[in-house]
């Protein structure tokens, strides 16, 4: 009986441990729209940014996530190089209400202006912007499905020629 009893305990322990491996559903959208970021063209990188809730404020916390990146080699001087992401606090000096600067890296007046200018119009699905001297990008819900991602190319695309301006 109590042989029966841990032969079937065994057995549980192991079903248990696989059914905690299977991908969940989210695992899985993510997975199949990630895929075709990649198949788009887009570069996906990792950007740690702060958290701006509340407790994320008060404990200094911040969050790993997934940034949509297209690649594009500013020239020498126009290099950009800055973070924006959006905010329920306080915006910062020169952003849109509801941004705020999420690095040290501020870009000089002209930049910051057509940078207004962009962050105004985006959806509120696009969460930060980010700008490098190798190209640009964009994190977002990722609730949305692969036909997201035309807007998303888009929007960084206009990001790139305003910054090369």
């Amino acid at each position: 009986m109590f042989a029966n009893l841990a032969i079937i305990g065994a057995i549980l322990i192991l079903a248990g441990a696989f059914m905690w491996l299977k991908p969940s559903p989210r695992d899985r959208h993510l997975n199949t729209l990630r895929t075709a970021a990649l198949s788009a063209g887009f570069k996906l990188d990792s950007i740690r940014i702060p958290d701006t809730s509340i407790e994320g404020r008060l404990a200094e916390k911040s969050s790993l996530i997934t940034l949509y990146r297209l690649l594009h080699r500013f020239e020498k001087g126009k290099a950009p190089r800055f973070t924006v992401q959006r905010t329920t606090g306080v915006s910062s000096a020169f952003l849109p209400d509801g941004w705020k600067w999420a690095d040290e890296h501020r870009p000089g007046e002209t930049v910051t202006q057509d940078l207004h200018e962009v962050l105004v119009g985006l959806p509120d699905q696009y969460l930060v912007l980010d700008a490098q001297p190798d190209g640009v990008g964009l994190v977002w819900d990722e609730r949305g499905n692969a036909s997201a991602l035309p807007a998303i190319r888009e929007t960084l695309e206009r990001l790139i020629a305003q910054l090369s301006a």
